[in-house]
């Protein structure tokens, strides 16, 4: 099995868990994912991810 990456783009994330940009930030804004903005930027935590879709 390979291993994800520690962090992953808004549009890699959306396409990893076949979901759409809209319902990705808002589960970033109800505190389910965590993400990093950086140079304009948001990256998304794949802890965060991992410990919600168990």
């Amino acid at each position: 099995m390979t291993e994800l990456p520690a962090i992953m783009t808004v549009q890699n994330a959306c396409t990893y868990l076949q979901i759409s940009r809209s319902h990705l930030y808002e589960m970033i804004k109800r505190g389910e994912l965590k993400s990093y903005s950086v140079g304009g930027h948001r990256y998304i935590d794949m802890k965060s991810l991992s410990r919600h879709f168990r």
